[in-house]
């Protein structure tokens, strides 16, 4: 019967989504379904037998396959022709939002690598189940964190993480917009660039398990999407705009990408604001931040405002303490 056939699938593929979140998958499974476990386990030794899951050490595993490739930077390589010859056949079978945003993710990646890493070789690994999809993409050259500290002069390397989160920063403005890791990140499950000992991440309060290993690497970019997930790419570019669809002129920057615990002086103010006049909204996230300098709150919610009055700056989830001394420098006469 088909109902039957179908809701045995959908059970199976609601076990396959969500075994490498939930150790108790079947628990789980049994309430979502309102079934109980020996009927749980019927299903899950069903994709056992169609290798599509596997059993060690008492855990459940989902079975994945790997595909690699290597890449010589020259000036012949391109993000297209690789997608065309290499990768556009792995994602054959996945709907058309989330072919959409690969497409979109891999070539603003693989392009950077190509036009800004100043290495030698691409390392690309593919790991793909029913469930879902992830695709690495590593470089052997200077850094993508070393890159943006030396054009854009940062004091630290560290300091580059919140340059990323901004959107419209870029370290070559006559020919990238600075858009590209932006909505990549925001686009995916999943994502991760690693590069020479620090980690960016698009979801700080997020724990992501990356293991980067293999050859030497430079820059490590990870990206990973439920191979059925309902995200579309338009949906992504509209939830940053304030007026016209599309338009990118919100965003959200978290503070706690800053590189240091003590958020006091203007000077570090200042380097958050860097680039965001171009915004109409800006959202700062000021998530585990347990304090701000009158400074550095001075410099963001009363100087700057008088300075770009088309800009909009907003504060969500600040504590007490923070939300304090906004309020201070908001309140303060010229």
């Amino acid at each position: 019967m088909p109902g039957i056939r179908q809701r045995g699938e959908e059970i199976r593929d609601f076990i396959l989504t969500n075994i490498t979140d939930n150790k108790n998958i079947a628990v789980l499974t049994s309430e979502r379904f309102g079934i109980s476990l020996p009927a749980v386990y019927k299903h899950i030794n069903k994709l056992i037998s169609d290798k599509e899951l596997t059993r060690k050490s008492g855990q459940y595993l989902i079975k994945s396959k790997q595909y690699k490739y290597t890449y010589r930077i020259n000036k012949t390589l391109s993000e297209d022709a690789v997608w065309e010859k290499d990768i556009k056949k792995h994602f054959t079978g996945v709907p058309r939002n989330i072919k959409d945003i690969w497409v979109y993710g891999f070539l603003e990646i693989f392009n950077n690598a190509i036009e800004h890493s100043k290495g030698k070789n691409i390392d690309l690994l593919i790991t793909q189940n029913k469930a879902f999809t992830s695709l690495s993409v590593c470089d052997d050259g200077i850094g993508i964190f070393y890159n943006i500290k030396q054009k854009l002069n940062l004091p630290s390397e560290e300091d580059a993480l919140i340059e990323l989160a901004k959107g419209k920063r870029t370290t070559d403005k006559s020919r990238h917009s600075g858009q590209g890791i932006f909505f990549t990140s925001k686009a995916f499950d999943d994502f991760v660039i690693i590069s020479k000992g620090i980690t960016y991440t698009a979801d700080r309060q997020k724990t992501v398990n990356i293991k980067p290993g293999g050859a030497k690497f430079s820059t490590f970019v990870y990206m990973r999407l439920a191979n059925n997930g309902g995200a579309v790419l338009k949906n992504i570019f509209d939830k940053f705009s304030t007026e016209i669809p599309g338009d990118f002129d919100k965003t959200i920057v978290p503070i706690n990408l800053s590189n240091t615990d003590d958020l006091v002086s203007r000077s570090q103010a200042r380097r958050i604001l860097s680039g965001l006049e171009l915004f109409k909204e800006v959202i700062l996230d000021f998530q585990n931040i347990e304090n701000i300098g009158q400074a550095f709150a001075d410099e963001i919610f009363r100087v700057f405002p008088n300075m770009n009055p088309g800009t909009r700056i907003i504060a969500q989830n600040a504590n007490e303490n923070v939300q304090y001394m906004i309020n201070r420098a908001i309140n303060t006469k010229l």
